[in-house]
């Protein structure tokens, strides 16, 4: 429905004794909307009608019959004809939108589930194949433990890699299941904010990080393995990055002066921080978990989420081919690990 936006309304003018004694009642859809044949909607009459309640304009709503088309009609006196008609088209002036100065955003997800599937298969994959004994190699799933977890000791005194392997070794089926699970779903989140290869990049990234830095805090009589680390990594990531899609804007701060901007994007920021804290707080700090490496491996993700949503917001999000090597890196990381692990 097309509506005139006139700033004085034409109304047909007849004589003041006929206005005030005969009472005659108006149809404003001509004097209001472009096209004013046919009813107005349910919606659209009750808009009508509060527009003129709240400026104290007399009206009666009818309901128009089948064969006149159906829908509503708003009427008012004739003697209140122009001045209805003026508060309904100032109120669509008002509030008709800019087209030209609103920027919509592209809510289609960036990226699919496939990567995160095809990622967390192999992690299930690979914890089928290193539970298996192979006597003929001499391997048995204990070594695999020795050589790959997150041991303090070793790792200070230069095995780094054992930063990635730990995140590829789980204890039993639940534990991997429950990180492939959740990890699963937080990192189809922020892939579909950033892409598939970028968000893996991060993840591991964000483990790798946590790890060590879960060690550097505890020292050489801590041990761990597990990729509930990285989870919690991509947990930081989803919570870093989701201020900078709220309040648009150049590197997601939106304009205005430095320190407004900065605490309009601070604002943003809490709600995200708050529930990845809490959800620390529900599945990362129970018996037997460590919570050292889920604080750390979120805190990660946070600071990486952070420079990510500045790059993609000022850069733009990596094209396909970028992508795809971002991806083919983020499980390169821990293979090349791996390697180092068995030359050591």
């Amino acid at each position: 429905m097309h509506y005139i936006y006139p700033m004085q309304p034409k109304t047909p003018r007849t004589g003041f004794f006929n206005r005030v004694l005969r009472h005659a009642w108006t149809d404003l859809r001509p004097l209001v909307v472009e096209d004013g044949e046919g009813g107005l909607s349910h919606r659209e009459a009750k808009l009508w009608s509060l527009i003129l309640s709240a400026r104290h304009v007399p009206y009666r709503m009818r309901r128009l019959p089948a064969a006149e088309g159906g829908g509503y009609v708003i009427e008012v006196q004739e003697w209140f004809a122009d001045r209805a008609a003026r508060e309904l088209t100032l109120y669509f002036e008002e509030n008709r939108p800019d087209i030209g100065s609103v920027t919509l955003p592209d809510l289609r997800p960036v990226s699919g589930f496939e990567p995160t599937l095809v990622g967390l298969g192999l992690l299930l994959l690979f914890y089928v194949m290193y539970h298996r004994v192979y006597p003929g190699l001499g391997v048995y799933p204990e070594l695999w433990a020795d050589i790959g977890s997150a041991d303090g000791s070793a790792i200070l005194s230069g095995q780094w890699w054992r930063t990635a392997t730990a995140l590829t070794l789980h204890a039993d089926g639940p534990h991997v299941l429950g990180n492939a699970v959740i990890g699963g779903v937080f990192i189809w989140l922020v892939s579909r904010r950033l892409g598939g290869g970028l968000t893996w990049l991060l993840t591991i990234l964000s483990g790798v990080l946590g790890n060590l830095a879960n060690t550097l805090v505890l020292g050489v009589h801590h041990d761990a393995i597990g990729f509930s680390t990285a989870t919690f990594g991509a947990a930081g990531v989803l919570a870093a990055i989701t201020p900078f899609t709220v309040g648009g804007g150049v590197h997601g701060l939106g304009s205005g002066e430095r320190v407004r901007r900065l605490l309009r994007f601070t604002s943003n920021a809490l709600i995200p921080f708050g529930a990845g804290l809490g959800l620390l707080a529900m599945l990362g700090a129970g018996e037997g978990t460590d919570l050292g490496a889920h604080l750390f491996g979120f805190l990660s993700g946070a600071g990486l989420g952070v420079v990510a949503g500045k790059l993609t917001t000022g850069h733009g999000l990596p094209g396909r081919p970028l992508g795809a090597w971002m991806y083919l890196a983020a499980l390169c990381i821990p293979l090349g690990a791996w390697w180092l692990a068995w030359l050591a």
